[in-house]
C-alpha cells in the first residue's frame, strides 16, 4: 500500500520522532510504498532559534557538510531550493495538496502528541472531506484519550497501544479487504458504530527493526551542544520509566498496558551496539541522544558491558537524561569512561511540597544538589531541566526553583511552562482548580494559571527565569522591571548573551 506519514510537530529542528522512523522501517520490510510530509519542515513553525538563543552558545559548524547532506536528501525528495540550514518558506498546504495529487496514498498515518492534535485535526478536515482517504491516528494523545480521537471526523482508525504490532497487520488487513475486528490494538468505525478492538501486547524490543530516517531533512540532526553543532542521533536503548510522575505520561500508560508486558524494556546489548554502528555508518553520526527515560535507571551490571562495547565499537560522544535518586557514584564512572559528555537531570521545582505532593517526585533538595555536584566533579557537564506554573505554585515557590538551580550550579538549564495534558493526574489537578476542561494543550505559554498568581506574573517569570539564575540577587529589582518592561528585558536578554552562555 502507499502510506503517507504526517509529523504534525511544530517544535522545529532537531526533533525527530522515534516511533514514525520505526514504523517506517518495519512498514518496507512488508514492501509498503512510503512517504512523509513533516510539518518540522516549515520555517513558519520553527520556535528552535530563539529558544537555541537563549539557553545554549552560538554553535559552530561545518555549513558545507550540511549542504552536502541536504543536497543529497533533496535530490530524491523534492525540488526545493536550499539556502544553509534554512527551513521551507512555501505554503504547506499547497505543498500537502500536492503530495495527495501526485503520490495518492492509500491511507494517511499520523503519529502526534496532546499540543499538536487539534491543529492537525483541523488542517486535515478540508482534505478529508475532498479526498476522502483512510486516516490512522498514533501516538501519545492517542493512547491517552482515544474516545477524542475516534470521534473525530477526520479519523477511521486509532492505535490505542505501540504501533509497531498493529499498524502492519491491520495495513495487511486492508489490503486483503478483510474485516479489522481481528486486529488488537485499534478501534475503528465500521457503518457509522465504533468498534473498540482489546489491547494488542507491549513491543518486544528486540524485534525491531533498524530506524529508517530516509526520509527526514538531515537538518533536523545537525544540534547545538556545548558550542559546536554536531550530527547528532536521538536513540533509544531502553522504552518506559519505572516512575509515575503525575505531569507524564508514565504512570498512565503503566495501568492501561497492565499484563501485556513488561513496561520498561532494555534492548539486549549486543543488539543495541549493531543498531548503533549501523546507524553510523549509514549516517555518519557523530554525537548520540539517548533519549531514555531516566538512563540510569538501568542496573550497574548491564550498564558495565554495555560501556564496554560501546567504547570498542562505537565510541561517539554522548549525553543522557536520568533522575538524581539513580545516579550513583559508580555509574557515572562508568558512563565517563564511555564517553559521557552531559549528565540532563530534572529539577523540575525547587519547593519540596510541589515536588513531592504535586508532581509525586520524592526527590529531596539535598539530594538534587549532591548529585549534580557529584556529577560535575567527575568532569561531565550538568544540564538541568526545569517547570513552574504546578497546582499551589506562587511566585515564592518559582524562587524555591531558581534558588535551588543557583546551589546547583548546572553548566547549563532549561524551564518550560507546565503541559498539563488530557488523560494525566497533574491534568485533573489543574481541573479540580479550574482549568476549563475543554482547553488544549499548547507549548511555552500559560495554560493553567495557579490560584495565587496571575497569567502577567507567570509569563514574566518565565521569560526572565535565566536572568534571575545568572544575574546576581543586586540586580533583582532590575529583573522584575523586565518580567513586563520590553525594553528592559531586551536589554538583559542581550547582556545575558554575552555574558553567561
Amino acid at each position: 500500500m502507499k502510506v503517507l506519514f504526517i509529523n504534525p510537530s511544530r517544535a522545529g529542528q532537531g526533533n525527530i520522532p522515534l516511533n514514525i522512523s520505526l514504523l517506517i522501517a518495519i512498514l518496507k520490510k512488508y514492501k509498503h510504498e512510503i512517504h512523509l510530509f513533516d510539518m518540522s519542515d516549515y520555517a513558519e513553525f520553527d520556535e528552535t532559534q530563539s529558544y537555541e538563543k537563549m539557553f545554549f552558545k552560538e554553535a559552530e559548524f561545518n555549513i558545507g557538510e550540511v549542504l552536502k547532506d541536504r543536497k543529497n536528501f533533496y535530490k530524491k525528495n523534492s525540488d526545493f531550493l536550499l539556502n544553509g540550514l534554512e527551513l521551507k518558506q512555501s505554503d504547506y498546504s499547497n505543498d500537502f495538496e500536492k503530495i495527495l495529487i501526485g503520490f495518492k496514498p492509500e491511507i494517511i498515518a499520523i503519529s502526534c502528541l496532546s499540543v499538536d492534535y487539534k491543529f492537525i485535526s483541523e488542517f486535515l478536515e478540508p482534505f478529508k472531506k475532498r479526498y476522502r482517504i483512510p486516516v490512522i491516528f498514533g501516538g501519545i494523545h492517542s493512547v491517552l484519550m482515544p474516545e477524542e480521537v475516534i470521534s473525530s471526523p477526520v479519523c477511521d482508525i486509532v492505535c490505542i497501544g505501540e504501533g509497531e504490532n498493529c499498524f502492519p497487520k491491520a495495513l495487511k488487513t486492508i489490503e486483503n479487504k478483510e474485516t479489522l475486528e481481528s486486529i488488537k490494538g485499534i478501534w475503528f468505525k465500521k457503518n457509522g458504530k465504533i468498534i473498540k478492538n482489546p489491547f494488542v501486547n507491549l513491543t518486544d524490543l528486540t524485534t525491531l527493526p533498524f530506524p529508517d530516517f530516509e526520509h527526514f531533512d538531515p537538518t533536523h540532526f545537525y544540534r547545538p551542544f556545548d558550542g559546536k553543532r554536531y550530527k547528532m542521533l536521538n536513540y533509544e536503548l531502553s522504552r518506559g520509566c519505572p516512575f509515575n510522575c503525575t505531569y507524564c505520561v508514565n504512570g498512565v500508560l503503566k495501568e492501561k498496558y497492565r499484563g501485556l508486558g513488561r513496561y520498561h524494556r532494555i534492548k539486549k546489548i549486543e543488539q543495541s551496539i549493531n543498531e548503533l554502528t549501523y546507524l553510523k555508518q549509514k549516517y555518519n553520526f557523530n554525537f548520540v541522544r539517548f533519549w531514555d527515560e531516566d538512563f540510569t535507571s538501568i542496573t550497574g551490571d548491564y550498564l558495565e558491558k554495555y560501556a564496554d562495547l560501546y567504547k570498542k565499537e562505537i565510541a561517539l560522544p554522548f549525553l543522557i537524561y536520568a533522575r538524581t535518586d539513580t545516579v550513583t557514584a559508580k555509574k557515572i564512572e562508568i558512563l565517563k569512561e564511555m564517553g559521557c559528555k552531559t549528565f540532563a537531570m530534572g529539577i523540575e521545582s525547587g519547593n519540596e511540597f510541589i515536588r513531592r505532593m504535586v508532581m509525586k517526585r520524592r526527590i529531596s533538595n539535598r539530594n538534587i544538589i549532591d548529585k549534580f555536584h557529584l556529577v560535575k566533579s567527575y568532569g561531565i557537564r550538568t544540564s538541568a531541566y526545569n517547570m513552574i506554573g504546578f497546582p499551589y505554585e506562587t511566585r515564592e515557590t518559582v524562587f524555591d526553583t531558581i534558588n535551588l538551580n543557583k546551589k546547583v550550579n548546572a553548566n547549563s538549564f532549561s524551564v518550560t511552562l507546565l503541559e498539563p495534558y488530557k488523560g494525566t493526574p497533574i491534568r485533573k489537578m489543574c481541573e479540580n482548580q479550574g482549568l476549563d476542561v475543554q482547553q488544549e494543550t499548547a507549548y511555552n505559554r500559560p495554560q493553567f494559571i495557579p490560584k495565587d498568581m496571575t497569567k502577567e506574573e507567570l509569563q514574566g517569570l518565565f521569560r526572565t527565569f535565566p536572568f534571575y539564575i545568572r544575574f546576581p540577587k543586586e540586580r533583582y529589582n532590575e529583573i522584575k522591571e523586565a518580567e513586563t518592561d520590553e525594553r528592559i528585558y531586551r536589554k538583559l536578554r542581550e547582556e545575558f548573551s554575552k555574558r553567561y552562555k
